[in-house]
């Protein structure tokens, strides 16, 4: 059976640990994560074997190294669950190396007139910087188009109740509509943004095997920036 999770106040208590540099403390955080993160990364297509070197990659870059080396814990910032964020970390670098590999292009890719499969010109270089703002766009491109999909009448409504603030019974006595309607439109147009933006991201990219959780988590790590 797997530890129970830590309290929120324990993970950070443990990043602070881990800067210090005890040993006891990486032990830990190892423990306590390393399953989930198996899991994880294989759920999302890597095999045993890429997701340990994964994984080994990640705890090493948590280890406290000097001024040339720091640890990859010291951009936690504590605003969201430790696993969440040490979960979308390895999402990140997994997506990397797929695309990496897909940059590599076996001579059975080629189609007959020569050309390679369009998948992975989305990104310019390897650069940290460079995946980071290529992973950041496409994932806002993805949105952009969910949005368009909505009907007018559904973004009227997201609008007023996401971007305005307005309660339901507000937009209710605003549009003369039931609480039941506006409460079924904005379901609606809230699954069909959801659907839109991981078929959009499946063409796209057919490496990418997200779930909306996932998607959620690595927009929430570009707005705050803490990859």
């Amino acid at each position: 059976m797997s530890p129970k999770p830590p309290k929120k106040e324990e993970d950070a208590l443990l990043v602070r640990k881990c800067l210090d540099g005890e040993s006891e403390a990486l032990t830990t955080l190892r423990r306590w994560y390393n399953g989930d993160l198996v899991n994880i990364l294989l759920s999302r297509g890597a095999t045993p074997t890429e997701s340990d070197d994964l994984l080994a990659d990640l705890w090493d870059d948590c280890v406290v190294g000097g001024e040339d080396h720091p640890s990859l814990l010291e951009k936690f910032s504590g605003r969201c669950a430790l696993r969440n964020w040490l979960a979308t970390v390895a999402t990140r670098r997994w997506i990397d190396l797929r695309r990496r590999r897909g940059r590599h292009v076996e001579p059975s890719q080629v189609s007959g007139n020569g050309t390679v499969p369009d998948i992975l010109d989305t990104v310019p270089t390897l650069d940290s910087k460079s995946r980071d703002e290529a992973l950041g766009n496409l994932l806002l491109e993805s949105l952009r188009m969910a949005f368009r999909s909505c009907t007018p009448q559904s973004l009227l409504l997201l609008r007023l109740v996401y971007l305005h603030g307005l309660t339901q019974r507000e937009v209710c006595r605003m549009l003369g509509w039931t609480e039941a309607r506006v409460s079924r439109t904005l379901s609606g147009a809230m699954q069909e943004i959801e659907r839109t933006t991981l078929r959009y991201l499946a063409r796209r990219d057919p490496l990418l095997k997200l779930t909306w959780a996932d998607f959620v988590e690595l927009c929430e790590a570009h707005q705050t920036g803490f990859l």
